[in-house]
């Protein structure tokens, strides 16, 4: 299946991303602080917490951010599931951010963990997603250190660049924490020094772009 996980070759900016939201504690904050900096990102949510936070999906798209699918349920089963299952379960995730957006659903997916194969591809295929990975992972739910997340996302930030970082988390596992808003604060700083821009994601006839 086509895996976009870096922008294109005429595009010197990059793009921020971020997966398992909502969250009604931490999305707040990352918008916040986008906002404060000016810069645009790209939210991978899952279904099951847009049905539990619909606002705040709101809010994300009317703050000129890109919504794309991340399942509905986040299920560590889903690159088992077969076709039929899938189908169902990537079409309900978009229900859910159109009906809580009360906009057309979107066509960027981030498969859960990262993980794809044959099934999926198809399944994806026919819904016309544009699947998207990353060319940098903060690693941000298992870290010993904001220090640890930030300096991987520091080295990252290069051109053509999509950073992944979680501002949510799976409705089955809910973590305490993540080390994504203190990491991105400090990220933002450097981004501002160094004069890059994040834009959200946009799909196009080709696979993707920094909208």
């Amino acid at each position: 299946m086509p895996v976009w996980w870096r922008l294109p070759k005429n595009c010197n900016d990059v793009a921020l991303t971020f997966d398992d939201g909502p969250h009604p504690e931490r999305t707040p904050v990352v918008l916040d602080l986008l906002a404060q900096y000016g810069q645009k990102a790209t939210f991978f949510v899952i279904g099951e917490n847009v049905r539990r936070h619909p606002a705040l999906v709101r809010r994300i798209v009317d703050e000129g951010h890109a919504v794309g699918l991340h399942s509905d349920t986040h299920s560590w089963w889903f690159n088992c599931w077969p076709p039929p299952k899938l189908r169902r379960d990537l079409e309900r995730c978009a229900a859910s951010i159109s009906e809580a957006t009360g906009r057309a659903a979107p066509t960027l997916f981030r498969p859960p963990v990262g993980l794809k194969n044959p099934m999926v591809g198809f399944v994806v295929g026919r819904l016309g997603l544009r699947t998207v990975t990353w060319s940098c992972r903060a690693l941000d739910t298992g870290s010993a250190s904001v220090d640890q997340v930030t300096a991987r996302l520091t080295n990252g930030l290069r051109p053509r660049a999509i950073l992944g970082m979680h501002d949510g988390a799976e409705p089955s596992r809910p973590r305490p924490g993540t080390l994504c808003p203190d990491a991105l604060a400090r990220l933002l700083v450097v981004m501002k020094e160094r004069g890059v821009i994040s834009k959200p994601l946009v799909a196009t006839a080709r696979g993707i772009a920094a909208g």
